[in-house]
Order: C-alpha cells, then structure tokens, then sequence
C-alpha cells in the first residue's frame, strides 16, 4: 500500500494503526466498536513527488511526475449497545505516473495508472468484562483498474485491465486500563485476476495477468497518560516478498532477463519489510483543538531492487508527518502534512514525497 489514508493516519505517520479511532479501521477493523453513538469521516489528499526514474547519463534518460489529487477514504459507523455496524471505502494503492524522456536520441513517453479500492462492511463488538475487549471485522470487494501507455520511436502501445476479488480484514483491541488500549490487526492477502486488451499498431491482444497484495500485521498500543495527552505506538508488518503486479504479464522491458516480466508469478520485491512508528497528540481549549506529530522508519528492508531496471519500486526510508483537528459541535476537520523519502535501490537518485491530507468527520 502506497501512502497514508486520511490526516490523522498521516500526521501520526500510522503510528496509530493498532489502537486508534475509526480511521484506523483498514488495518484494524475493531477500531469501528470505539465509537460512541454515530460517527463518519470522508478524506482527500492533495499529493507532490519529486521522482527520477534512472539517473541522467549518456543518451537513456527518464523524468516522471507521480499520482497529485486522490478521494483516499470514507468510512460511517453506528453504535448500539455492544456491537457497532457500519461502512467503509479506502483507496490504499492509486498512481497516475508520467515519464517522459529520450531512449537512443529519439523522444519517449509512457504512462502507467491504476488504482486498488476497497468497498467492505465493517462491524465490531464489545467483549469481556464491561466490554474492556473488543473485535472487529471488514469484509468486502477490492476493485482494481489498471493500463499502460507508451510512445517510443515509431511505435504506440497501450493496455487496460481490470479486475475484483474479495477482502477480508480482521482485528481486536483491549483496555487494559482507563489509559492504555492494546491492539491487534491483521489484513489478509488479496488476489485479483485481471484481464484486458493490449493495443499495439497491428490491432489488438487480450491479456491476462494478477495482481497479490501482500497481507499486513499490526500490533500496537494508546496511552494516555494525562487526559489531554495520547501517546501511539505501532508495528506494521507488510509481507512484500508476496506481493505480485500483474503490470509484469504484458510488459516486457527487455533489459533483465532474469526478471520473468511476462511471467505472472514473479514476485514484485525481494524480502518482507516492516514499519515501526511512534507519535503523540495534545488536546488544547476543552477538547476543541487538536495538534499531533508522527515519525515512522522501515525495520528490516534490506532488500535490492536492482534487478528492475525501469520501473522498480522504490524503497522507504522515513516518514515525518505533523497536524491537527479543529472541532465545532458534532463536526471535525483534520489536516496534515507528511513528507516522505525514498531510495530507488542503487543509491543514485532518491524521491521525496509531499502530502497533503484533508479529513472532515462528524459524531453524534
């Protein structure tokens, strides 16, 4: 998954994904038996990337421009007594990439895009002792839509494909005290089977190809040590080494034959990767203002991606992100900012990711 959600997930940098509100809910679903009464949130992020694909040299250039503007999640819940129902919508893995550049003297352009939606229904329950414990469920339909174009020398190409499979989320959450929750979230691995048509100047080809997310673990805790301070911790774990892009069963780049770009079981990294992040809240003017900070780092990524010699992934090496909440009666508006950086995996040329994130909620 390629960015953070909504301003809460992104300011704290996810450090909130295991014990946090209703805008945790993707990686753990028991987020939604946390709410009081009915509570919502729809989010928007407003995104800048500063990206080279391969560094400039000799007469093979490339310069790309990533995803910008993006409607990233919608989630509505109602409570009552223990058990809280409810839906959500999220957008974790979207990108519009431009690249534009010069292959042996002659212009080059490509474009990829494609975008993977969940639309699922949640539902949550307060367990145990005076509900101290609590569960939760997503289940759904994950959507993708996905193509490619390109332009080089004397020949246009272009694919378009699409696809949906099911989605399945699970997660818990314990109160330990009044002041300190434990949470465990678990995101199953989703397979998509994607089929298409790929356009070429002689006509036209159907192609099929898949598409595996990796699945995602979370553990974590909230702390509140005094009542206007909250303190998050978390660990999420995303078993790359699984994860597959069906983008490699019709483009094939030609320069690494070792990589099976037509092969659609070739595995998209080469090792699993774990994030750990740590941030904190303050609440300020009797409940009505809010400010929080996040820091989040790559645990165990040292993988190589050199082996993809265009369109590699690029590898995360920090996240910082800072924001706030402004509330008025039962409606709040939180805002964010991150900033993200990246290496392409030979340390020669790094890409920093700005985003910008807007998230209006209400709880009644």
């Amino acid at each position: 998954y390629t960015h953070f959600m909504n301003a809460q997930e992104a300011a704290l940098c996810r450090a909130n994904a295991a014990a946090g509100g209703i805008s945790a809910y993707f990686l753990n679903p028991a987020a939604v038996a946390d709410i009081d009464g009915i509570a919502g949130q729809a989010s928007l992020r407003v995104n800048a990337k500063t990206r080279d694909y391969l560094p400039e040299g000799g007469d093979t250039y490339y310069e790309a421009s990533d995803d910008v503007f993006l409607f990233s999640q919608a989630v509505a819940a109602k409570q009552s007594d223990f058990y809280a129902l409810g839906f959500g919508y999220s957008t974790p893995s979207y990108r519009n990439l431009e690249i534009t550049g010069r292959v042996e003297g002659a212009p080059y352009e490509a474009e990829l895009h494609g975008s993977l939606r969940f639309f699922e229904v949640l539902g949550g329950m307060r367990i145990g002792t005076e509900g101290k414990a609590a569960v939760g469920l997503a289940v759904g339909i994950a959507s993708l839509d996905e193509g490619a174009g390109e332009v080089a020398q004397r020949y246009n190409r272009t694919a378009e494909m699409d696809g949906i499979s099911g989605s399945v989320a699970i997660g818990m959450m314990f109160d330990a005290t009044e002041r300190l929750t434990f949470g465990l979230g678990y995101r199953f691995s989703t397979v998509v089977d994607v089929e298409g048509e790929w356009h070429t100047e002689s006509g036209g080809e159907v192609v099929t190809g898949e598409t595996k997310t990796a699945p995602v673990a979370v553990g974590g805790v909230r702390f509140t040590p005094v009542d206007n301070y909250t303190v998050y911790a978390s660990y999420i774990h995303e078993g790359w080494d699984n994860a597959q892009s069906s983008f490699a069963s019709y483009y094939d780049t030609g320069d690494c034959p070792d990589c099976n770009e037509n092969d659609n079981e070739r595995n998209e990294f080469g090792s699993s990767l774990g994030t750990a992040a740590v941030g904190g809240e303050v609440t300020l003017m009797e409940g009505k203002f809010t400010v929080r900070a996040g820091y989040s780092q790559p645990v165990g990524s040292d993988f190589d991606n050199e082996d993809e010699p265009e369109y590699r992934e690029l590898v995360p090496e920090y996240a910082v992100g800072f924001g706030g909440t402004v509330r008025f009666q039962q409606y709040s508006v939180d805002a964010a900012f991150v900033r993200e950086s990246y290496a392409d995996g030979d340390e020669s040329a790094q890409a920093v990711n700005s985003g910008f994130y807007l998230s209006v909620g209400y709880q009644f």
